[in-house]
């Protein structure tokens, strides 16, 4: 299947330091023969790390709060190099559990306070997901997936999911919405949107959408039309092959103006199968093998067939085949990785 373009969007944590304080209190500290300290926070791994530069006299303390919690830190031995420079590192471990944590950095020196934050954004994506090859042989119909994943199970619960169909929105017995089901984070939400297979062909474009903090954002999908039905040509090993073997048989998927395809297998006639992979050439050329083992391939009474529905000009969805059973067979590819 070669896949529509995706646009994927991916809110990821946001870290800001937030020095709260007065620059009229620095000034007073300068004025008494003091030099107040430079504060940076960051995240460094599953650590926050609150580093402190450039103060003297050399003396200070600091205090951790996680929310307006106070919380126990590592300090490092204050340092002091060739130039006079003073450097002072303390750490917390970040909270693994909740991901919408307000760290603080409270440092005490010459008798005034300093206060430095870093604030902490769970992440939170939404993906749309094109329909499958087998719902689409099997039930005729285009089962869309929009998804939300999320660090903070709260927000990800709360969050609404809402579609659109050619601008319009599509009846509700179409969308299926489910709940949380992880107890551990990534937490995911699904909606999932039903289309006739000729709703899917005509390409009307699909929209998913969801809000963060009131910030709407969506994700659309729409499938690719192309002009005439491609040809479906199917190929053979062309030496003998003993029972024992792996056979790869290969379907070829080709048109000067290609749409997007969605090719299934069949051994005589059964249920509708997934390739064992599917390689695309170029804009094209689409390949799908099927690996089988050398005993399926020689029984003569097997016949293994590729169907292939695509997106074309004339919105035709009739599968088109090729199968074993055709009396000559063109000769393999020179594809540099077919065996």
């Amino acid at each position: 299947m070669t896949l529509p373009l995706l646009l994927v969007v991916l809110i990821v944590p946001v870290f800001r330091a937030l020095p709260v304080v007065d620059t009229n209190i620095a000034k007073e500290a300068n004025k008494n023969g003091n030099s107040p300290p430079v504060i940076h926070v960051h995240e460094v791994g599953q650590s926050i790390m609150c580093l402190i530069e450039d103060f003297s006299p050399k003396k200070l303390s600091i205090k951790w709060k996680e929310d307006n919690q106070e919380v126990e830190g590592i300090d490092w031995e204050i340092t002091e190099n060739p130039t006079g420079s003073i450097k002072a590192v303390s750490l917390i471990q970040a909270n693994q559990t909740s991901m919408d944590t307000k760290y603080t950095c409270e440092v005490t020196h010459a008798g005034l306070t300093y206060v430095q934050q870093l604030s902490s954004k769970a992440k939170f994506s939404l993906k749309i997901n094109p329909p499958s090859e087998k719902n689409l042989f099997v039930q005729n119909k285009a089962v869309i997936t929009c998804v939300i994943t999320g660090d903070s199970k709260k927000e990800v619960e709360a969050a609404n999911l809402s579609w659109t169909v050619g601008g319009q929105t599509p009846n509700p017995p179409t969308i299926v919405t489910d709940n949380v089901k992880e107890t551990t984070p990534p937490f995911t939400k699904t909606s999932t949107l039903t289309l006739s297979e000729s709703e899917w062909f005509s390409g009307s474009e699909v929209k998913c959408s969801t809000e963060r903090d009131k910030t709407p954002f969506s994700e659309k999908i729409r499938v690719k039309i192309g002009g005439e039905r491609p040809s479906v040509l199917f190929y053979k090993p062309e030496k003998h092959v003993s029972d024992s073997d792996k056979v790869s048989l290969l379907c070829e998927v080709s048109s000067s103006d290609l749409g997007d395809v969605y090719i299934m297998w069949q051994k005589n006639g059964g249920e509708y199968m997934e390739g064992s992979s599917t390689v695309h050439i170029n804009n094209n050329t689409v390949l799908s093998y099927l690996t089988v083992s050398g005993k399926e391939y020689n029984d003569k009474k097997n016949k293994f067939i590729c169907a292939v529905k695509d997106a074309n000009k004339e919105n035709d969805t009739t599968p088109r085949t090729n199968s074993t059973s055709a009396s000559k067979l063109p000769p393999c590819p020179a594809y540099p990785f077919y065996d």
